[in-house]
């Protein structure tokens, strides 16, 4: 009786080992699985903030400067008038493809 036991106990612990390997690959699964799934997010989040340091070490042109204290200069009856035509947005489109056009000059392959 006491083998008996002997290989109970041996094929118990056999059995602990292989159970606790499986354990351990479906733990390796979910952490590549979770990997795989939060990777998109960290390299969006990683460009994005490459992105953002980018536009930050710009300089900003001079005439963005001027263009601000150019329409602090606009009378409020003038205003009233223009804007219907929305030029507003319109000078802020511009603005923002005078800016693009900046940016795209200081890239050397494309400028």
């Amino acid at each position: 009786m006491d083998y008996l036991q002997r290989i109970f106990n041996f094929v118990s612990r056999i059995w602990d080992v292989i159970s606790s390997l499986f354990q351990w690959l479906q733990d390796a699964y979910d952490w590549f699985v979770e990997f795989i799934i939060g990777f998109p997010d960290f390299f969006m989040k990683w460009i994005v903030d490459g992105a953002i340091d980018f536009f930050n070490w710009l300089p900003v042109p001079s005439f963005f400067q001027q263009a601000a204290g150019a329409l602090q200069g606009i009378p409020r009856e003038v205003i009233y008038f223009i804007e219907p035509f929305r030029v507003g947005e319109g000078l802020a489109i511009v603005m923002i493809a005078f800016l693009l056009r900046f940016i795209i000059r200081r890239i050397p392959i494309i400028g």
